[in-house]
């Protein structure tokens, strides 16, 4: 048995060195990816661009939620992260690679904390860096989004740092704890719902600091919320809150999400996960553990009910990755210090951990973009320069700036008003019409696969075709463009 135990003990070493291996190799591909797709000068999310519409629009003096017109439609998300972006562009210039730093510098920290976390309840630096692993390489299942000039890495980094001070439980560090919790919903509001499950067991265990934690947190989002509906006449409240409930749901991903999204990356991890509290079904609501039996399911119930949500792309992921990256490794930790036999156990577990990362590898080539992407956009964007007039280049926001193009609003704006049935979207409508009806626009390039209200009616499609690669899904790798023009 001593020969057995010590045999399980070399194995196990040398399997830990192999995924911290692995790992540090991953963080370095990881980054170099981020490196090589940071100063790309065009959208690699055909959204990107809208965010940096709302920055300028912020350096220009005026409010971003604003009645919807064909001069500029906001998007759905509280405003932290706009106005941290127009800061950093005050100082360094507005561009999409000086936003997506700000969310390539959100995603270090946040392997920074998400070690910090389980290093805390763990003490143990092999589980902390596994759950680091985790994180990096589910880059690919959250489509490629840690590094891109959009909401979600800041809003995660800020739910992550709230989470780390919520397990200090002392007064000072529930105080920060409420305001990095506040300004994750100030950045993106379906992190409210994370935040009233992560105070669930702040309740159970000490009443006294939930009760600090939710006055700091609510009268912070109240306040807020007020401020800034008065300040926009209302518009605030309807674009954050109003219009995003009057969304359908896609009810299809209530299965999908299971069977495409998590369980053939993280079925590993879940059922680790799952036998851990079985296993400590008396003791999983006391002490730490009930934190993070919170944090997985409000994450989970966010991202879930997120992706059901119309509009829901796999970014909405991240926030059901970080608690799968944080607990996986803490349960298995706990599973390696109970009663099993101790040695063969913990090889067991590396093993598992070491074909959870393996489940999450993906092709590191794949989202770096090429010089053919790059040519490919400039075609569409020199085409629609040449036509010589306006152009309503419905994909695309700020790139088209440099080409002397407007940035109007994104198709997706149109149409998730125009298929709505909220009346503010009339006056929009009339003038869409309008402009259609008096061929505002000379040609108007949309989507193939996409359609919008009123369009063939004035306008007809032409054999035009423009074509490129989208970045974030390989799921529909090619994007097909087309030209529609007046009748």
């Amino acid at each position: 048995m001593p020969e057995l135990a010590k045999q399980h003990e070399r194995i196990s070493r040398f399997l830990k060195r192999l995924i911290l291996l692995f790992i540090l190799a991953f963080i370095l591909i990881t980054l170099v990816v981020m490196l090589f797709r940071i100063n790309y000068p065009y959208q690699l999310e055909w959204m990107e661009g809208g965010e940096v519409e709302h920055i300028i629009r912020l350096l220009e003096g005026k409010n971003i939620y604003t009645e919807p017109s064909l001069e500029f439609i906001p998007y759905i998300y509280t405003p932290f992260f706009y106005y941290i972006g127009a800061g950093i562009s005050y100082l360094f210039g507005t561009s999409l690679a000086t936003i997506r730093f700000l969310s390539l510098f959100s995603f270090i920290l946040s392997l920074f904390f998400n070690y910090k976390i389980i290093f805390f309840i763990t003490k143990d630096h092999f589980w902390s860096i596994v759950g680091v692993g985790i994180y990096v390489l589910s880059f690919s299942t959250t489509g490629f989004w840690f590094d891109l000039a959009r909401v979600d890495s800041l809003a995660n980094l800020l739910i992550i740092i709230s989470f780390y001070f919520l397990l200090k439980e002392t007064k000072r560090e529930i105080f920060l704890s409420a305001i990095f919790s506040f300004l994750a919903f100030y950045t993106k509001q379906s992190y409210l719902l994370v935040t009233i499950f992560l105070v669930i067991p702040l309740f159970i265990q000490k009443k006294k600091l939930a009760f600090f934690f939710s006055t700091v947190y609510f009268a912070l989002v109240i306040t807020s919320t007020v401020v800034e509906s008065i300040l926009s006449n209302g518009w605030y409240f309807f674009w954050n809150f109003y219009f995003p409930s009057t969304h359908h749901w896609i009810w299809s991903r209530a299965i999908t999400f299971w069977t495409v999204d998590i369980l053939p990356f993280y079925s590993i991890s879940l059922a680790i996960i799952l036998a851990y509290i079985l296993l400590n079904y008396k003791s999983i609501f006391v002490g730490s553990n009930s934190y993070f039996i919170f944090l997985f399911l409000g994450t989970m119930l966010s991202s879930y009910f997120s992706r059901l949500h119309y509009g829901g792309f796999l970014n909405v992921l991240m926030p059901l990755v970080f608690a799968i990256s944080a607990f996986f490794p803490i349960v298995s930790n706990g599973l390696k210090n109970s009663n099993f036999p101790s040695k063969s156990i913990e090889t067991v577990l590396v093993v598992l951990a070491f074909f959870q990362l393996v489940l999450l590898i993906y092709d590191p080539i794949y989202p770096i973009p090429k010089d053919s992407d790059k040519k490919d956009v400039e075609q569409v964007l020199n085409f629609a320069k040449s036509v010589g007039g306006d152009v309503y280049l419905m994909e695309y926001n700020f790139v088209q700036r440099d080409f002397g193009l407007s940035s109007l609003p994104h198709y997706v704006l149109l149409n998730d008003l125009f298929i709505s049935n909220v009346p503010q979207k009339q006056k929009l409508f009339q003038e869409f019409e309008i402009a259609l009806k008096e061929k505002k626009f000379k040609a108007i390039i949309l989507d193939d696969d996409l359609s919008l209200d009123l369009i063939d009616k004035y306008y007809w499609k032409t054999e035009k075709v423009f074509y490129h690669r989208v970045l974030n899904s390989k799921s529909s790798p090619y994007r097909r463009e087309v030209v529609w023009v007046p009748k």
